[in-house]
């Protein structure tokens, strides 16, 4: 409250004036430790070794893109709508996947108190499936520049890049969150992705050397720079079913040298200006079986469509 040099018959207050209590960081971090624990990436993996698929099954998983809410107030106001990733959540329950995969940039800035927020999400509507996480620039220390993924990595497992084999697909999880690839991870690329079975790859920037979705070459906004041609020379050759990718606030697809490339960003983050022309909030639906992989796009609404599998060629690609 303010006080005034006269009298007044009622009681004026202003928002700037209350001054929130914030917790201890003692406390911040036993809950987030207990909060995280149940969906640290072992366990979650572990729900899925119990019940475990032939490669003659087929069976369905979901994609949920960009979720952090954007980390200022002009950006959610202009560009955002609130609580659009507790929406994904009670949808989720409804499409009953076999497994959920979130693709990075859970938190707007990985730090405890975010993280903390978004495992209380996760407790208040938890997912039908075990849910699975792809490292995004945003879940690091910082979002742009240097940083480090220390936190993320002792919340959901020490390993940012990994695979694991599901009926008839190998899906492989490559962390691009610092807006590149070394070499190391090349090479432990070709080495995940020598197998028979189908192979799904699933990383947070798409290379920016295909220049699909943003004409703007910088790391921060169209996606990862250094290793992008070898990534997409290694995908042609090793003849990988489908990359899906996010880091841009919005959907497409894209075909290049045999290989589907799906834009899938909508998980309720800001829907930023960009070169993509379709900017809504959605997830996806991967139907995998061995006859093959179908897209689904799932609306807030309850309405979906499915993703052609004629090729896809945009008009502004630029090799």
């Amino acid at each position: 409250m303010i006080s005034l040099p006269f009298d007044v018959s009622w009681r004026i207050s202003f928002p700037f004036s209350v001054k929130r209590e914030k917790a201890h960081p003692d406390e911040v971090h036993q809950e987030l430790k207990s909060r995280a624990s149940p969906w640290e990436r072992a366990a979650q993996l572990n729900q899925l070794i119990q019940k475990p698929k032939a490669q003659t099954e087929s069976f369905d998983f979901a994609i949920l893109g960009d979720s952090e809410p954007g980390r200022f107030w002009i950006f959610r106001k202009l560009f955002n709508e609130p609580a659009v990733f507790t929406k994904h959540l009670l949808s989720l329950q409804n499409l009953s996947p076999d497994f959920v995969f979130q693709l990075g940039d859970m938190v707007s800035r990985g730090t405890p108190e975010n993280y903390l927020r978004f495992f209380r999400a996760l407790s208040e509507t938890p997912p039908p499936a075990p849910y699975l996480t792809v490292i995004g620039n945003h879940d690091r220390s910082k979002p742009n520049g240097k940083s480090h993924s220390k936190l993320y990595r002792s919340l959901f497992g020490s390993k940012t890049n990994y695979f694991f084999d599901r009926g008839p697909v190998r899906l492989i999880i490559l962390d691009s969150s610092r807006a590149k690839l070394t070499r190391a991870q090349l090479r432990w690329l070709h080495l995940a992705l020598n197998t028979p079975l189908k192979k799904i790859v699933l990383t947070h920037m798409p290379p920016i050397s295909l220049r699909f979705w943003n004409d703007l070459p910088i790391s921060c906004r169209g996606g990862f720079v250094r290793g992008s041609k070898a990534f997409t020379e290694i995908m042609a050759k090793y003849k990988v079913d489908r990359v899906y990718t996010g880091h841009i606030h919005a959907f497409a697809v894209c075909d290049h040298q045999g290989v589907r490339y799906v834009l899938t960003g909508g998980g309720g983050s800001p829907l930023f200006p960009s070169g993509v022309a379709d900017k809504f909030y959605h997830s996806l639906t991967v139907s995998v079986s061995s006859n093959g992989i179908k897209d689904k796009v799932n609306l807030l609404n309850g309405e979906s469509f499915r993703v052609p599998e004629g090729k896809v060629v945009l008009n502004q690609f630029k090799p």
